[in-house]
């Protein structure tokens, strides 16, 4: 006995694909939701990767030449803003930083969507970076100290839970304490980057509140589909504009300092 089988035309499948993508429940900012946590997950295993390769004989030396950040090295080495985000100083520092990652990235990944949410936390830690660069003397210590840890992006994080919270109608009490106490720890203990902290919850806070103030608002009767993507291109378009005024604030510290303070990568 043969069965029939009913052919679909390939513009009506790419017309079902599309409405049912449009029907996918979005959150609050209107990016795709998500119940899985990759990027979180994603995140916290590229520490531990480079955590392992920071203690491993024979690469320790290259991975902290060519990946950490210090203010002397920006202008040569422009890459270390984001790569020194996922070096730590040692295991408690890496424990603590995924720690949270893990506690709060889960969150905010479903609150912003996958794309969002990894944008907000690494233009989070080249703020954290910018800050670092701003707020040291050039010439002094604190210029040639490296700077490594995901604290920058972490604290961008902070900020945006208290704006995700906030924003919908949340008690954001405990983010305030949970940000206050890991302020005060970044003054009561040496060698801990408070320049990082305060740079990347800045940066973190106002791209969430620019995320949320340019959210596209459905009507009823609205285009679902259409609406989607022009949240998308106007979310991308707001984080691209945060990168390029991070960038120009490193650019404005760069021409601020002497030749000599920003010696050549060769």
């Amino acid at each position: 006995m043969h069965t029939e089988v009913g052919a679909i035309c390939t513009d009506c499948a790419g017309e079902l694909q599309r409405d049912h993508a449009a029907a996918q429940p979005r959150n609050a900012i209107g990016g795709r939701g998500s119940d899985t946590p990759i990027v979180t997950w994603a995140l916290i295993g590229l520490c531990v990767v480079m955590f392992g390769l920071q203690n491993l004989p024979g690469v320790s030396g290259v991975i902290q030449q060519w990946t950490t950040y210090a203010p002397f090295r920006t202008e040569a080495m422009p890459w270390t803003l984001i790569t020194s985000g996922f070096l730590h100083g040692g295991i408690m520092h890496l424990l603590l930083n995924m720690y949270a990652l893990w506690a709060i990235g889960q969150f905010l990944e479903r609150s912003l969507g996958r794309w969002r949410y990894l944008g907000l936390f690494l233009l989070s830690v080249i703020g954290g970076h910018a800050a670092v660069m701003w707020l040291a003397s050039a010439g002094l210590d604190d210029w040639y100290t490296g700077t490594v840890g995901a604290s920058g992006g972490v604290f961008g994080l902070f900020g945006a839970l208290f704006v995700v919270q906030r924003r919908m109608g949340e008690q954001a009490t405990q983010v305030l304490v949970l940000i206050g106490l890991n302020f005060a720890f970044s003054f009561m203990y040496p060698d801990i980057s408070w320049q990082g902290h305060l740079g990347g919850m800045i940066t973190g806070t106002l791209i969430a509140l620019v995320l949320f103030a340019t959210r596209v608002k459905a009507t009823p009767g609205a285009d679902r589909a259409a609406l989607a993507r022009k949240a998308d291109l106007t979310h991308a378009a707001v984080l691209a504009a945060a990168l390029a005024v991070l960038g120009a604030v490193v650019l404005a510290r760069v021409l601020t300092v002497p030749d000599w303070a920003m010696p050549p990568l060769f």
